[in-house]
């Protein structure tokens, strides 16, 4: 028994497989994470993204209605800007989504720009061969007068509008989708003007001044 005390005592442990450790799972579920967050980042981000070109391609004005709206800036007199409302077609390979519309509008004579407006739409994606809902776009700055009936008196003093309708995406340039003229027609007054009415030399008109 006291050569046994002097023999050397060593402990002995059972190896555990690799598979068994929590430190295989940790590195299987990182490889997971990064494969799942690489399919997420190609999805909305490689495969969603457009070149200005593309987008402009891709996105295709359907229907378009134009007036004249209320800017409803002060009680005692009615001031209006003109205003579009269109609907697009995903005429494109990929899916449509966070696309911002922008609005120039300018005289279609000098091409001096009036005032412009944005909507960002499409939040959800749009399909290819899907069609949108009503996209409305207004401008800030137009004519100003006591009342909508004084509009109709001076209706061949207002110079034509057209407005230039812009596309664009997180990741691309400002895509041109179309030139459209502004109707001389007030929302909410049942008379429609003809484009071909007598011109004038008068012109809308920033908030700062008054049309007379």
């Amino acid at each position: 028994m006291a050569d046994d005390a002097n023999v050397p005592f060593t402990d002995f442990e059972e190896k555990t497989p690799f598979f068994k450790k929590p430190k295989f799972w940790a590195i299987v579920l990182t490889l997971l994470l990064g494969v799942i967050l690489a399919a997420i980042f190609y999805k909305t981000v490689i495969q969603v993204s457009m070149s200005t070109e593309e987008v402009g391609r891709s996105i295709q004005i359907v229907w378009q209605d134009s007036q004249w709206v209320d800017k409803k800036v002060r009680p005692d007199e009615v001031t209006i800007v003109p205003a579009i409302t269109f609907k697009v077609k995903n005429v494109g390979q990929k899916p449509l989504q966070y696309v911002y519309f922008i609005g120039i509008f300018f005289f279609a004579e000098s091409k001096e720009n009036l005032s412009d407006g944005y909507m960002p739409a499409l939040q959800k994606p749009l399909a290819p061969g899907q069609t949108s809902g009503d996209i409305f776009i207004k401008g800030s700055y137009g004519y100003r007068a006591s009342s909508k009936a004084a509009f109709i008196n001076n209706i061949a003093g207002w110079k034509d509008i057209n407005v230039k309708i812009f596309a664009k995406t997180k990741h691309s340039g400002e895509a041109l989708l179309g030139i459209f003229p502004i109707k001389k027609q007030i929302a909410g007054v049942n008379i429609v003007y003809q484009a071909n009415e007598a011109a004038s030399t008068s012109a809308p008109v920033e908030d700062s001044k008054k049309a007379e």
